[in-house]
């Protein structure tokens, strides 16, 4: 119930709670928090702790201008059942820059009576000298179409790192039907080798695997594929509807394929001084 970060140095709420429907489907919800980021922030842990955990399918967090929407591209963290918050050491930080507010994308779900929900997200600054950026890509794949009764569907997404980097860790998100992922990377001597197989996902507990520091160094070129299956089989016991043709789409009777690769630049040498109190570089 309460945050796992330790205390927060900034702690932002939805400025009013949310009224949920006792049923049926509720558009995804996109809340602007109240802070605008007057100067680059430096931060190495952020939590979204929902008000309400049953009626929260999910909640993604990131960094836009004020006057633009949600950007996935901009994505920092999230919230998923069984997830944990967004920690970082080691001279790594997150960026949030200057001129920036957090937006929050939020799905819900019903629960069968009327409630509400009040999402919270807190900060703690960086505490030590940071020399990289946490970046991320995402391998998607938004065409699929999962037939009726298929036990085995098959969906494939690539992408390709842009320089030297180090992996931290690897995030997997579908939805009720989704039954496994496989990262592999193939790197530019054309050796391949499996990263991570997660042979029975459950959308329940939606943990993030991280990489001990440095074990994984990819050289630029280097191609991470990702393959997933899924259950559209009366066999699987979560799924809605097995006479369906299921297709990419924010609901979860719909499916998602999201593969998320976290890493640093080899090349980035950043050497900024925080303050510890504010998030920002100190001014000599």
């Amino acid at each position: 119930t309460g945050w796992h970060i330790g205390q927060p140095d900034l702690v932002l709420a939805m400025p009013r709670p949310f009224a949920i429907p006792a049923s049926g489907y509720v558009p995804y919800q996109y809340v602007i928090l109240p802070h605008l980021f007057l100067h680059d922030t430096w931060v190495q842990r952020v939590e979204v702790l929902p008000g309400n955990r049953a009626a929260v399918h999910h909640c993604n967090l990131a960094a836009v201008a004020p006057t633009a929407g949600y950007d996935q591209a901009r994505f920092i963290t999230g919230y998923v059942p069984g997830g944990g918050p967004m920690t970082m050491e080691g001279g790594v930080g997150i960026r949030i820059p200057a001129g920036s507010v957090l937006i929050l994308q939020i799905h819900y779900v019903t629960t069968g009576q009327a409630t509400s929900d009040q999402t919270r997200v807190g900060l703690v600054f960086a505490r030590e000298k940071i020399d990289k950026e946490l970046r991320h890509f995402r391998c998607v794949n938004l065409n699929l179409e999962i037939p009726p009764h298929d036990p085995w569907y098959r969906a494939c997404a690539s992408r390709t790192f842009p320089g030297d980097a180090t992996g931290i860790g690897l995030f997997v998100h579908m939805h009720v039907r989704g039954r496994d992922m496989t990262f592999r990377a193939v790197y530019p001597d054309g050796r391949e080798e499996t990263l991570l197989m997660v042979p029975n996902y459950d959308f329940n507990w939606q943990l993030g695997y991280r990489w001990p520091d440095g074990k994984y160094r990819f050289p630029a070129g280097t191609r991470i594929d990702c393959v997933a299956h899924y259950d559209n089989s009366a066999f699987n016991p979560y799924n809605p509807d097995p006479q369906a043709t299921v297709r990419e789409g924010q609901q979860t009777f719909e499916e998602m394929m999201y593969g998320f690769v976290f890493y640093t630049l080899d090349e980035e040498r950043l050497g900024l001084e925080i303050d510890p109190r504010s998030g920002r570089v100190k001014e000599h």
